[in-house]
């Protein structure tokens, strides 16, 4: 599978669990996603990763932001799917080639919980 444009990703925030909406980038800088909840700051990029859309150097410095890379070509994975009757799962995957990766029962790559 070739490099998506974002459009067919359902990237998920990796907080609040829900469904971000596909924000408007340059095309060099990949699909852009914003988390819907207010005032969450939880943004996810095809080329970048997920990070908080702000300036304020505590909230940055806070906030510990899941690093989950893709094995086949390094790229940044996203969450795209939680399941409610098993807190730890979670599966991530890459917006370039379509591998997946799941974690179960362990806290690789993920932030913090919503409301901690």
């Amino acid at each position: 599978m070739g490099s998506s444009t974002g459009k067919d990703l359902r990237v998920l925030c990796y907080q609040h669990h829900r469904e971000t909406s596909l924000a408007t980038s340059s095309e060099s800088e990949g699909a852009l996603f914003r988390c819907q909840e207010p005032g969450c700051l939880i943004c996810y990029n095809t080329s970048r990763g997920y990070f908080l859309d702000t300036q304020d150097k505590t909230t940055l410095e806070q906030e510990i932001l899941p690093r989950v890379s893709c094995s086949e070509d390094k790229s940044p994975m996203y969450l795209a799917e939680t399941q409610t009757t098993a807190k730890s799962y979670r599966l991530w995957k890459c917006p370039k080639c379509g591998a997946s990766r799941r974690s179960e029962g362990t806290s690789e790559g993920l932030g913090k919980s919503a409301g901690t």
